[in-house]
């Protein structure tokens, strides 16, 4: 009995410290951007907090390029170019959505983490507004990544 006391404590001591290390320093709370650039739409991808999938937080990709990482209770303002992009997400199976993305229009990407064998798995989800508006305003910003910032300074 004891063993078994021993291990269950393990466990949950291993389980609640890999939460806190997969865990991202997010920024403020939900802030509507201000104004979309000329000739650019933007799209919001968030993930409602969930204790679900806590600790998986896929990368969203358009084409090979890492738009963000998706962290739990976050939501990160992307601009694009008006036309049809794929976003996509993949753990150990692949979720993909498609926009017709509008020039100074916005639009919500929701995504979740679904049970997987061995990890959880994407799934991302186009959202009206009215959904994603709401959904959207408990998440914190994702931050840039850096290798993203320094590239832009770069240019």
């Amino acid at each position: 009995m004891k063993v078994r006391s021993k291990l269950f404590s393990i466990t949950i001591f291993l389980g609640i410290l890999l939460f806190f290390v997969s865990c991202a320093s997010l920024g403020p709370v939900y802030q509507k951007v201000d104004k979309i650039p000329d000739g650019m739409g933007l799209v919001y991808i968030y993930r409602p907090s969930s204790f679900v999938g806590g600790g998986i937080s896929p990368d969203i990709k358009v084409g090979e390029t890492v738009v963000t990482t998706l962290y739990n209770g976050g939501y990160f303002p992307y601009f694009v170019e008006p036309g049809e992009v794929e976003f996509w997400a993949k753990t150990e199976s692949k979720s993909a959505v498609t926009l017709d993305v509008k020039a100074e229009q916005t639009h919500y990407i929701k995504g979740t983490i679904g049970v997987g064998f061995f990890v959880g798995r994407p799934h991302l989800m186009v959202v009206s507004p009215d959904v994603g508006e709401k959904e959207i305003a408990g998440c914190k910003l994702i931050p840039e990544k850096k290798d993203d910032k320094e590239e832009k300074t770069k240019e």
